[in-house]
């Protein structure tokens, strides 16, 4: 162990794995990794627990979208002043005040004493979560830069695999009849905890005060908006998937109640799984014929389960699409912080502002096509995205500045 990781605290990553954290681009993967989780994990915690601030506040269905609007609109104010301070500042000075901040609100919106509290919660946290998404996103970038070859997949492996994990734990907690306020509050403590346990182990990235102060929003390129489109439709098809998948089994394949949420599973456990398997992926097939085969994949998935509805086809149908979708936001997110000449911070905080406001858009979009027309004809219009995706998003994506995969240089 050298001085350097020796004087760091015990808590610290570089102390705790040694061997893997022996360069500056190993502690900063770690730690990379590390935030991912915090970030799924947070946002796992908030979405598991939803129900039970319905529940306390005896929310309708109209307030209750009060409180996730307020989320969008925090996000969407704060991506692209995220971009702006990265462009400036660099990457590793934004994440971590971020990823304190991101976690740090767990505990106000588990106190609020009132739904216009609640809302006032949400607006923050959907800001930290916004800045924390922004930044996390090009310290990959700059992470996957300093090792030389594919990454970022894997990076939001761990996002998956936090919400996920959050979602369970809480889960199992509720059901040994823990209170959701208390588990809110020590979610964040063990999460606030691990983001410190990063501090230092981050990577610097290019930042210029002159292009800062330009400003990371203005007039983005016709490609970056085309990426943007192309991230709104990934995270617009994720959204629907993580918030419709247990419904529809439920409704059109008649699954009962209790094993209904098995469609969610399958389909996030499939995107998780196919993270994981993206950086290998992406190196040898190239980020264009991965894009390629990613919206082939959610279009046929959604094919099957709209028409054959049956169980078995429709959790066959929902593991194709999140094997799809897995490594869209990867190839879509990496593209963008290729774009600019500003750095990785300006183009992500574009694409992911229009992607987020797709991830959160869709659920209440597909809700209004099902009540009007049926839930299959509004998971139908994933195939079209699917389509497009394969088709006309390679145009977007190729090439890429400083790509990391032969086929596409």
């Amino acid at each position: 162990m050298n001085q350097d990781i020796a004087n760091r605290p015990p808590w610290a990553l570089d102390r705790c794995f040694p061997q893997t954290t022996s360069n500056p681009a190993g502690r900063a993967r770690l730690a990379t990794s590390a935030l991912f989780l915090v970030d799924g994990m947070t946002f796992g915690t908030w979405a598991a627990l939803i129900p039970s601030f319905q529940q306390r506040f005896a929310l309708s269905a109209g307030q209750l979208s009060a409180v996730l609007f307020g989320l969008v609109l925090g996000a969407l104010v704060a991506m692209p002043l995220a971009g702006r301070l990265i462009a400036r500042w660099g990457s590793r000075r934004v994440v971590f005040p971020a990823a304190l901040g991101f976690t740090g609100t767990l505990p106000l919106l588990a106190l609020a004493p009132a739904p216009g509290w609640l809302i006032a919660a949400a607006v923050l946290f959907g800001a930290w979560k916004g800045a924390l998404d922004v930044s996390v996103n090009s310290q990959g970038i700059t992470v996957e830069n300093a090792v030389g070859r594919p990454i970022i997949s894997s990076f939001q492996g761990f996002w998956s695999l936090g919400g996920l994990s959050a979602a369970f734990l809480l889960s199992l907690a509720m059901h040994q009849g823990f209170a959701p306020s208390g588990l809110m509050i020590g979610m964040a403590v063990l999460l606030f905890a691990v983001v410190l346990s990063t501090f230092g182990s981050l990577l610097p990235d290019a930042a210029s005060p002159a292009i800062g102060r330009r400003g990371a929003f203005a007039l983005p390129s016709g490609r970056l908006l085309r990426l943007g489109a192309l991230a709104f439709l990934a995270l617009f098809s994720e959204g629907v998937l993580l918030d419709w998948s247990a419904v529809y089994a439920r409704t059109i394949a008649d699954v009962p109640v209790a094993f209904a949420p098995m469609a969610f599973a399958v389909f996030a456990l499939c995107m998780a799984g196919g993270r994981f398997l993206g950086d290998v992926l992406i190196a040898r097939m190239g980020a264009i014929a991965t894009l390629r085969a990613s919206g082939v994949l959610m279009a046929a998935g959604i094919a099957v389960a709209v028409f054959v509805p049956e169980w078995p086809a429709v959790f066959a149908g929902f593991a194709l699409v999140g094997f799809g979708v897995a490594n869209l936001v990867p190839v879509i997110f990496g593209a963008a912080g290729r774009v600019d000449e500003r750095g990785a911070g300006p183009g992500l905080a574009t694409v992911s502002t229009l992607g987020y406001f797709g991830f959160l858009s869709g659920p209440p979009v597909i809700g209004l096509v099902a009540a009007a027309a049926g839930l299959p004809v509004a998971f139908a219009s994933v195939i079209l995205f699917g389509a497009i995706i394969a088709t006309l998003g390679v145009a977007a994506v190729s090439p890429a500045r400083n790509s990391l995969t032969k086929e596409d240089q």
